[in-house]
């Protein structure tokens, strides 16, 4: 029995002994999953990034990793300066974001893992999108860590491999585009053996990971990864309304200059192309605006009988705009020609018409005002030439200036359509410069001045490609 008991002694003693090396690995290795990761978080690119960056981090986070803020964001960095980024913060692994509004419905947030070491992207990018901001903070903090817990794991072994290898880092350049979808392969092999992570729906639970539609599981983007918020290269309006002129002469010396009073049925139509590259890209373009009558009469209250009333406005020149946050402003500098008056061949209603050749520039802004947009714009008009009015029976010396104003709202029915309801006010104050010949003479009419206004209102649409 004795024997028996040392033999039986020595073999616990020996079980132990194999045994103790095991136990010390695999508490030492649970104590370096419990501990998670060090990750820095890059600062996220497109709309309500920090609202959305707080979800990831708090989801790392409660998954037991590390997770250090960072104040910039990756792009225009190289590979090199986000490793030494990485490395100065001593984290594991980097995790960049983009969140885009593709349409008024779908929100999407691409997360990506880069090495710390090489500044490479690590797996497939991940994906989550929803229809609504909330909605998508939720599935954020849900399973953000859970989705990128497999490349993180792939950046902290390599982190540990290669900490004191300098040498590893490429020196190339990572790519600054924006995360999307597909768009950034992996730089490295992946594991033998390991599958691509699914880009599923964030709405997709992992049980149902298998009855995601077929395109959501693709090696290729696809046309919605691809979309995007695209800029708009161009705008077609088209408007209908009805314009007063009113035109009044001051210090009539002979009292036999006539005022005019007249509503006109007209449409306009303007168009806008930004057909540059960038840098310039969407900020400068070409624009071309036409307005002409579909009716109007004016009937002579001295002499009887009524007047077609003629009335036109042509310009084309360049649009600057610069986008501030949701806002716009725009500037234009074109050049046209106005033509107002009466289809009188024979004179008999003894009005001149005018035609102004003219140089315009305009100010203008659109304001979100949550469903609805406000257009305000102001401008000034230079004009070079004046038409009949200037001929020697009337004012051959006449000057002047012209301003402009408008104001209006604009609820958009679509990313590409909108409605516009908007009023105008364009004012031409004129000098006519007449000299003591003229009255003396008789050959001229002598004022001393006139304004001619025009007042609008206008109901159209914009489509917007």
């Amino acid at each position: 029995m004795n024997g028996s008991n040392r033999l039986r002694a020595r073999w616990s003693r020996s079980i132990l002994l194999l045994a103790l090396p095991l136990w010390l690995a695999v508490g030492s290795w649970a104590a370096e999953a419990h501990a998670g990761a060090r990750i820095l978080l890059l600062e996220f690119g497109g709309r309500k990034p920090e609202v959305l960056r707080e979800k990831v981090a708090k989801s790392l986070e409660e998954a037991g990793n590390t997770v250090v803020l960072a104040e910039r964001t990756s792009e225009g960095a190289s590979k090199i300066e986000l490793s030494r980024l990485a490395k100065g913060s001593k984290a594991d692994a980097l995790v960049d974001g983009r969140v885009r509004r593709q349409s008024m419905r779908l929100w999407t947030v691409s997360l990506r893992v880069i090495d710390a070491d090489s500044g490479k992207k690590i797996g497939q990018e991940v994906r989550f999108k929803n229809s609504w901001l909330p909605g998508l903070a939720k599935d954020l903090l849900d399973d953000s860590a859970t989705r990128l817990a497999r490349s993180i794991s792939r950046a902290a072994k390599g982190s540990s491999r290669g900490r004191s290898d300098d040498d590893s880092v490429d020196d190339g350049n990572l790519d600054s585009s924006p995360p999307q979808a597909d768009a950034l392969a992996s730089d490295e092999p992946a594991d033998p053996g390991e599958s691509a992570e699914p880009v599923a729906d964030a709405n997709t639970g992992s049980d149902n990971l298998l009855a995601v539609d077929p395109g959501a599981i693709s090696d290729q983007p696809t046309s919605e990864d691809e979309a995007g918020p695209s800029r708009i290269v161009g705008a077609l309006s088209a408007r209908a309304g009805i314009v007063h002129r009113k035109f009044d002469f001051a210090d009539d010396l002979y009292d036999r200059l006539r005022k005019q009073d007249a509503n006109i049925w007209v449409y306009q139509v303007q168009a806008e192309v930004y057909p540059f590259e960038q840098p310039v890209g969407d900020r400068l373009g070409v624009i071309a605006r036409y307005e002409g009558v579909f009716s109007g009469n004016v009937r002579d209250a001295d002499f009887g009988g009524n007047f077609s009333v003629i009335f036109q406005e042509l310009f084309a020149g360049l649009r600057a705009r610069y986008p501030l946050g949701r806002n716009m402003l725009g500037f234009d500098l074109t050049f046209g020609r106005m033509r107002a008056g009466l289809e009188d061949p024979s004179h008999r209603a003894k009005f001149p018409e005018v035609s102004y050749t003219l140089l315009r520039s305009s100010l203008d802004a659109n304001f979100e005002l949550g469903p609805v947009h406000a257009l305000v714009s102001a401008g000034f008009r230079l004009p070079l030439g004046y038409g009949e009015i200037k001929e020697d029976d009337w004012f051959p010396r006449v000057g002047g200036y012209g301003v402009e104003a408008s104001g209006g709202l604009e609820y958009p029915l679509s990313k590409g359509v909108s409605l516009e309801l908007t009023g105008s006010l364009r004012r031409y104050l004129l000098e006519m410069n007449s000299e003591p010949q003229d009255a003396m003479k008789g050959v001229s009419e002598v004022a001393g001045g006139a304004v001619d206004l025009y007042t609008a209102g206008y109901f159209g649409m914009t489509f917007r490609m």
